[in-house]
């Protein structure tokens, strides 16, 4: 074999095997190549469902707030009817009638556990009062007895305030209670 020869065939061989490399290159290239089209896939589909949750989630949040929204407006309604009738309550007492205003001097009397010596009261009431009267600004009665030590409030204001106090849930109750049938 010549030299010729023998660089030939190393020359052959060196085509072959570069050959043989650039096929397995361009395969591992190929494989490589799939594989990050696979994995950009699949990334693709879990950011897709990762923003579908999220949107699940938003969503959620978004009802939740509303319906909150919704109860604290029926709640706001319901409180804001409560306070009418006490409103109405108030109006009706501060616009009693004459016999009324005596029924009240008489039944605050009948009502003190203590024998009663002196009425502070606002003036529509002095008329009827057939005892020391003073006359003070603050609608209703003080019942006093004779030594100060015992005394019965019954202004306007505490009526009220004792009134929604006792009567407040009655009175939700029966605004309500025919919107819950």
């Amino acid at each position: 074999m010549g030299l010729q020869e023998v660089k030939d065939e190393i020359l052959n061989e060196a085509e072959e095997k570069a050959s043989r490399i650039k096929e397995e290159g361009e395969t591992e290239a190929d494989e490589i190549i799939e594989s990050a089209e696979q994995e950009a896939e699949q990334i693709k589909e879990d950011t897709k469902e990762e923003i579908e949750e999220e949107k699940q989630a938003l969503k959620q949040k978004e009802i939740s707030k509303a319906e909150m929204d919704a109860k604290k407006k029926v709640q706001h309604s319901r409180q804001k009817s409560v306070e009418e009738v006490f409103k109405a309550f108030e109006e009706e007492l501060n616009g009693l009638s004459n016999s009324q205003l005596e029924s009240f001097v008489k039944n605050a009397k009948d009502k003190a556990n203590f024998e009663v010596e002196k009425i502070t009261g606002s003036s529509e009431f002095e008329e009827f009062v057939d005892l020391d009267f003073e006359e003070t600004e603050e609608q209703g009665l003080l019942l006093e007895s004779a030594n100060g030590k015992k005394s019965l409030n019954l202004s306007f204001e505490r009526i009220i305030e004792d009134f929604k106090r006792s009567y407040r849930g009655e009175v939700a109750e029966k605004l309500f209670d025919e919107v819950k049938k």
